[in-house]
């Protein structure tokens, strides 16, 4: 039984759902703040070490859940003389050693810290040398941009941030060091609540300090967020967004700071974040050396009120520990196990583990920030039984078809003094299978054989539980093997079964192409293509299936070739027709254009068969054959042709005497006058006479020649004759 026992209104149901609405309007405030990437804040402080040397000192803030990096790797410092002459650009490597996360502390123990909100801090560190130079320098760094809910300025999408420290001739002359801010204002801060901030800093030349609240200075946009290096100067300041301004940048009474101590005191009254300036003038001798601006930012919330809740089990056993699980929304809280009877069985760990010592009902309570006039109790009685419970359980087999086993589990657990109050089943099985169930006797469909375990955790009413686990195998045909489809070759043989298991009664029809109808794993060897029914039984299951053996038709399957006879040097086309989705392969395949085409080329030297290799799937190959009859001309007319005529008169028509033929391969040739003087002779296969005879054009009338040729396969001829030069 639960009840709630809060300081605050007398209804303490309003109250409660008041606090949880508060809750959840805070995280998603402060959700949408946290996914932005942004930056908080930052300074940059210097030392003087001596000799024009410098330590520069840049530490820079960024939300926690933003920015990959979260911070820049190297971070650029510019430094500028004071006509803004870029003189040195710092690249200022992170060092993950120097990030921190800021804590988040309030003074008041009845306020309660806001959710989501986090801020990370790293610094960078250099050594810079800086001779003295008139008007001194102006050490930069910027970064864009800040985060979109912020309230007080305008566009802070599109506003990043100049922290920027200045050194003058004074501090040049003087070895001066920079003053230090002691530590960092709270990250959150409640509305409502007053700001009570020593915001002093340290000036390690013991000068005269002067704080001011300052307006931040703009920086980086968005186009480009990290400059490197950093523009030059002068910066403007962000513009306040009305009704904001340096008088009223929280949006309550007026933040201000004394000047003297540096301590910052208002108190806001509107949730959001603000982006505030301070800044601490060091004066010596009355005269201004060095200003350290400090740019961060306030996240204002409503804070709450501490609230209490928990969770534990309703009940326990005796000698089992058990876990009480802390939900409350603050970390001070204390635990009684035994209240109000034994005060002493306490903790004030977040969310322990204890054990009671004895049977019996106990009262347990939780108190938030305990003293406190704002603290929160919860109450929650918890049973603690002794051990007389007995898990027993026992499982059939009632049902077994095509849709899988039924196991019908039954609870046999017993506890004799407070009876069984609760059943939790869970069924585990091969390849990752899992059913669970609450109910007493509960009935699980699997649908693959292999071991399976069955676990039952009972709980009593007194609060013990007891586990009993039992292990079985699945009497179920391993079906998974029944391939759906298979394809073999005509006259090939297949296993119908791989995976038949014995012990398992199987009946497979038709029985005529089957190696033994009775077989787990029988071999079929159909003609044409078949549906194989089987029947697979035991005691407890009967499972129908069918395998269909499909047998490629090969009555379609051609290959040819056209014209199926050449002369040697011609080609043949040739052809292979076969069902879709097969491929082919030829050989020989050097003759061929392609052997691995439908359709190649052939191009033999003698007479070749061609096989085609169809590749139809499953292993199945066939192979068809067509030959390429190759012919070797004789060196004949008309395979060897020498004109008798011609007329090199040069109108482009037979104006050259020319041996015609494909198949020779040595020529021999010469012409000679009616004197029997030879006028032109050739070896070359495309040789030619032009009716000339040492430059000069030959007369009309017939001359006698002498051919010998020697064609591809081997054969010769020898031929004299005559012919007729005309004009």
């Amino acid at each position: 039984m639960f009840f709630w026992a809060a300081a605050g209104p007398a209804c303490p149901i309003f109250g409660f759902m008041k606090r949880i609405f508060l809750f959840i309007l805070l995280s998603l405030l402060f959700q949408k703040t946290v996914t932005a990437t942004h930056i908080v804040g930052g300074e940059i402080t210097y030392t003087c070490l001596g000799n024009d040397l410098y330590e520069v000192k840049l530490t820079v803030y960024r939300d926690c859940a933003t920015g990959v990096p979260w911070f820049d790797d190297p971070a650029s410092i510019g430094i500028f003389d004071v006509n803004w002459k870029l003189l040195q650009n710092l690249q200022l490597d992170w060092d993950p050693s120097t990030h921190d996360t800021l804590p988040i502390v309030l003074e008041d123990p009845c306020l309660v810290v806001p959710p989501n909100v986090c801020v990370h801090r790293s610094t960078y560190v250099d050594t810079v040398f800086l001779p003295f130079r008139a008007g001194g320098y102006t050490i930069v760094y910027q970064r864009c941009c800040r985060n979109q809910l912020i309230r007080n300025i305008v566009g802070p999408l599109r506003t990043g941030i100049t922290i920027l420290t200045h050194v003058s001739e004074k501090t040049m002359r003087e070895c001066n060091s920079a003053a230090v801010f002691n530590k960092w204002p709270p990250v959150a801060i409640c509305v409502h609540q007053p700001i009570n901030f020593d915001h002093s800093a340290t000036d390690p030349d013991g000068d005269s300090l002067v704080y001011r609240v300052c307006t931040p200075l703009h920086g980086a946009d968005s186009v480009a967020p990290q400059p490197n290096p950093p523009k030059t100067g002068p910066y403007q300041e962000v513009t306040w967004n009305p009704p904001y301004d340096l008088s009223n940048i929280l949006g309550g009474d007026p933040l201000t700071i004394n000047p003297i101590t540096g301590y910052i005191t208002g108190i806001p009254n509107t949730i959001g974040n603000f982006v505030v300036g301070v800044c601490v003038d060091e004066y010596r001798d009355d005269t201004l050396i060095s200003t350290t601006r400090r740019d961060f930012q306030y996240n204002v919330a409503d804070c709450g009120v501490p609230t209490a809740a928990f969770f534990v089990p309703p009940g326990g056993c005796q000698n089992e520990p058990l876990r009480f699980i802390n939900q409350s929304n603050v970390q001070s809280t204390q635990w009684y196990f035994d209240w109000p009877n034994d005060l002493s069985l306490t903790t004030t760990e977040r969310s322990p583990t204890f054990q009671y010592p004895d049977t019996g009902t106990y009262t347990v309570a939780l108190i938030t920030v305990p003293g406190e006039s704002c603290s929160d109790t919860l109450f929650q009685e918890i049973k603690i039984g002794a051990f007389h419970i007995d898990a027993g359980l026992k499982y059939e087999l009632p049902l077994c078809d095509n849709n899988g086993l039924l196991i019908q589990a039954f609870d046999l657990s017993q506890d004799s003094v407070y009876g069984i109050d609760s059943w939790s089943w869970r069924l585990t099985g091969p390849s990752g299978f899992s059913a669970q169930s609450m109910l007493q006797n509960p009935a699980f469909l699997v649908s693959k054989p292999g071991s399976y375990q069955l676990r039952l955790i009972v709980m009593s009413a007194g609060g013990c539980r007891d586990t009993l686990i039992k292990q079985f195998n699945a009497p179920i045909p391993r079906i998974d093997s029944l391939i759906g489809d298979l394809s073999i070759c005509p006259g090939d043989t297949v296993r119908l079964n791989s995976g038949g298991i014995i012990g398992y009664l199987y009946e497979w029809t038709p029985a005529a192409t089957l190696s033994d109808s009775t077989a787990a794993d029988p071999l079929a060897f159909p003609l044409n293509t078949t549906d194989y029914l089987v029947t697979i039984s035991n005691a407890n299951c009967t499972y129908e299936g069918m395998v269909t053996v499909f047998v490629y038709d090969t009555t379609s399957l051609s290959v040819s070739a056209t014209p199926p006879t050449i002369y040697l040097g011609g080609s043949s086309q040739l052809e292979a027709v076969f069902p879709p989705n097969a491929t082919v392969s030829w050989t020989p395949a050097a003759s061929l254009s392609n052997a691995n085409s439908a359709t190649p080329v052939a191009s033999p030297n003698t007479t070749t068969t061609y096989t085609a290799s169809i590749f139809l799937g499953s292993g199945c190959v066939l192979e068809r054959e067509v030959t390429v009859t190759v012919l070797f001309p004789s060196c004949e007319e008309p395979f060897v042709f020498f004109p008798t005529g011609f007329s090199p008169n040069g109108d482009g028509e037979n104006d050259i005497l020319k041996l015609e033929s494909q198949f020779a391969e040595e020529v021999y040739w010469a012409v000679y006058n009616r004197w029997g003087q030879m006028v032109f002779e050739t070896n070359d296969l495309d040789g030619f006479w032009d009716g000339t005879f040492k430059g000069e054009p030959q007369p009309v009338e017939t001359y006698g020649y002498y051919l010998r040729v020697r064609c591809l396969g081997g054969s010769e001829t020898v031929r004299k004759g005559n012919v007729t030069l005309l004009r």
